[in-house]
């Protein structure tokens, strides 16, 4: 794979995003709550390989203070290759465009294991530091 040749575009099929969650064991997501989940992002980056998904972003939050990057997923076959950079990078630039002279926004994420020093790179905190706790998550099920 030449990191050069990959393209990047906005849109992801349902059955795409469940591939591509697949490729790293994320769980997938039944069809209409996928459909909801991806139209309801405030901005998705897909990047493609001749047309097929290999890698991506989301940004869901209330358009307003709160963003949160989520679904950041490089195939296996695409990662240490720079690709997730150039995702986040590109989901950073977005955010930055989102704000304007003399306010802040909050960008949130929850890094998978082992790759808090990539985002680290990138500019985010390790949670907990100054007065911020620990993030936290919990998972529903039926």
């Amino acid at each position: 794979m030449n990191i050069h040749e990959i393209t990047f575009g906005h849109e992801i099929s349902i059955e795409d995003y469940n591939n591509l969650r697949g490729s790293v064991d994320f769980i997938r997501i039944i069809p209409k709550r996928a459909e909801r989940a991806l139209s309801h992002s405030l901005y998705k980056i897909i990047a493609l390989d001749h047309g097929k998904p290999v890698g991506m972003a989301r940004v869901v939050g209330d358009g307003g203070y709160v963003f949160f990057i989520c679904d950041v997923i490089v195939h296996p076959d695409y990662q240490s290759q720079g690709l997730g950079r150039k995702i986040i990078e590109n989901v950073l630039g977005w955010l930055e465009d989102q704000v304007e002279e003399g306010e802040t926004i909050m960008v949130n994420l929850m890094s998978a294991m082992n790759k808090e020093e990539f985002y680290g790179k990138l500019g985010f905190h390790k949670r907990p530091f100054g007065n911020h706790g620990s993030g936290m998550s919990r998972w529903i099920s039926k």
